[in-house]
């Protein structure tokens, strides 16, 4: 292989990778298309005579006077609402909202609708509007669970109950971040057809780290194909250079015919909440409108209000059950939840198309795996899953990077007479690759060695670059002086200016092994090659998680180790005589 070639690639990939830092692309879940692609905006059509002209004629319980009711189960604290029976906030009662630890994150704070609010069609405006009148608690049999239940009326008549209920903590195979939910519609009359209603996802606030906003986002997924509304459809854009410039949606709808969704989630960087109906209550049909929340002039979030046509029982109820989520991405968590609800660890695809999501979720069952042995080293173990999952992959890469020192040496002794064919030759790219082919087999030198390892570990560095910009098992832990591993680890300001040791501890080190690695020749293109890599990675990953320059440093580190010890054997190349002919 030219060396030349090889390192103008190498460059070529890191600029791309340049790009895609600085373009900052709209995350997209593994698997998922574009917007353009799978999200069919839909006409949202009546669906029953029965609506009135307008939900306004309902009496509206102000917020201020509506009962709260507040349950909890150790790992989450839900303030419920008479306010359309539904619920007003959560609280995430093992996830810090910062490094202070003084405070919980909460779900749908500041957020004027509830989330599992109600909402019926108003057709004058053919617009979905929340129900928000007073909703009356019903007493409910003795449970071992946290449970509550309202009941209310719409503006029709039409009598809704709901029921809640939180899994228990500590029950072996029940995960805690799911609330138990049935909102079963009953006509007011026999005969007549109840009521569509549709349940709101709620909306999570942008996290510090994603000052761009590209991982708020509406997810939905029907079996086969997953919706992706992204927030970036509600704020005007000037595209690209001109490219892909829109003005704001007011609401986007999207549905799914004969396929129903089988959940609709919204969600940030690191935190979702998804709507998941069991499938005897998703009928054939169903339909989502995702809005923006106003949280102030400039900070915006996103929900959806997701509808299920449902199957109409013997007294033309209808009933709708399943399970609401609000909790971490975590990805051992996720991943047991059904219908794919793993799809919501939102995985950016390079240059906007390019995804490594199957990657992504393998290096995280991995460093999953790795840290379940590390627990007892205490508040640094992910830190130090994080090393030895590091040391792990260089040990199932080591052999292929000592074919690669080997045959760079081997080159590195016969760079003079392949300058020399290359010279004679350089009008000649046909001739030139037979006599470099024909001096490589002489010697027994396989160019294309030093190609493996750089092919395995630029996938695994994409895969861990997105990866950990939305794993929520490193944010806030600390390991050595990092406070965060899930973000930069800022030591000090200087002018606003965040100084980060790690990213530039990587460079050094990045640089320093490409000084001890040997090289077929020195010439000037490839030193500058070179010395671009090692200044463009530190500056890519410069506002990027800790935990990826500290698995890059830590690489760079142990390629140091393995080049010491490969300069320290010698290498001879294999010279192969051509046979003498005989003279007749």
């Amino acid at each position: 292989m030219d060396r030349k070639n090889f390192f103008l690639g190498i460059a070529c990939i890191a600029a791309a990778m340049f790009i895609f830092a600085v373009s900052k692309p709209t995350a997209q879940p593994a698997g998922a298309t574009p917007v353009a692609t799978t999200v069919a905006p839909v006409a949202v059509a009546p669906v029953t005579a029965s609506v009135p002209s307008s939900p306004s004629s309902i009496h509206e319980l102000a917020a201020s006077k509506a009962e709260k009711v507040v349950l909890e189960n150790g790992v989450i604290r839900v303030t419920f609402t008479t306010r359309g029976g539904a619920i007003e906030q959560v609280e995430l009662l093992r996830q810090p909202a910062n490094l202070e630890r003084k405070s919980n994150i909460i779900f749908n704070a500041g957020n004027a609708d509830a989330a599992m609010a109600l909402g019926i069609l108003n057709p004058a405006l053919n617009r979905v509007e929340p129900v928000y009148s007073e909703f009356k608690r019903v007493d409910l049999p003795a449970s071992a669970v946290p449970a509550i239940a309202f009941q209310g009326t719409l503006p029709d008549g039409t009598k809704v109950v709901r029921t809640y209920a939180l899994a228990m903590a500590d029950k072996e195979g029940s995960e805690p971040y799911s609330i138990r939910f049935t909102t079963r519609v009953v006509p007011a009359s026999s005969g007549q057809m109840p009521t569509r209603v549709w349940h709101s996802t709620g909306s999570w606030q942008h996290t510090v780290s994603d000052s761009t906003h590209q991982f708020l986002s509406v997810l939905a997924d029907n079996g086969d194909d997953l919706t992706h509304v992204n927030i970036s459809l509600f704020k005007d854009s000037s595209g690209f250079f001109g490219l892909g410039a829109h003005k704001a949606e007011a609401e986007h709808a999207a549905g799914a015919v004969g396929q129903p969704f089988n959940w609709v989630s919204s969600g940030n960087q690191f935190f979702a909440s998804i709507i998941h109906v069991d499938a005897k209550s998703r009928g054939s049909r169903s339909e989502l409108v995702a809005r923006p929340v106003a949280y102030s002039a400039t900070d915006v979030g996103v929900q959806a209000y997701a509808y299920w046509e449902g199957a109409v029982s013997a007294d033309t109820s209808i009933l709708t059950e399943g399970d609401f989520f609000v909790g971490p991405k975590e990805y051992a968590r996720v991943a047991a939840l059904p219908d794919s609800q793993v799809s919501v660890l939102q995985f950016s695809k390079i240059l906007g198309f390019i995804s490594f999501g199957a990657i992504c979720k393998l290096l995280l069952a991995c460093l999953g795996g790795v840290h379940s042995l590390l627990t007892w080293t205490g508040a640094w173990s992910w830190g130090w899953a994080v090393v030895l999952l590091t040391v792990i992959i260089k040990l199932i890469t080591w052999p292929l990077t000592s074919a690669q020192q080997r045959t760079a040496k081997k080159m590195q002794q016969f760079s003079g007479p392949m300058a020399e064919i290359r010279e004679k030759y350089k009008n000649d790219s046909e001739k030139l690759n037979k006599e470099m082919m024909k001096l490589y087999q002489e010697h027994q030198i396989n160019p294309f060695a030093g190609c493996l390892p750089i092919l395995i570990q630029i996938p695994v560095f994409f895969g861990l670059y997105t990866a950990f910009q939305t794993t929520v098992e490193l944010r806030l832990q600390s390991f050595l002086w990092i406070n965060d591993l899930a973000a930069p680890d800022t030591l000090f300001h200087i002018a606003g200016f965040g100084i980060n040791l790690l990213p530039i501890l990587m460079g050094i080190t990045m640089w320093l092994s490409m000084r001890m690695t040997p090289t077929p020749s020195a010439d000037d293109t490839q030193k500058t090659i070179m010395y671009m890599m090692a200044f463009l990675f530190p500056v890519i990953c410069y506002s990027l998680p800790a935990a990826l320059s500290l698995y890059m440093t830590l690489q760079n580190l142990l390629t140091m180790l393995q080049a010491w010890m490969s300069n320290r054997t010698p290498v001879e190349a294999v010279v192969v005589l051509p046979k003498k002919k005989k003279s007749n």
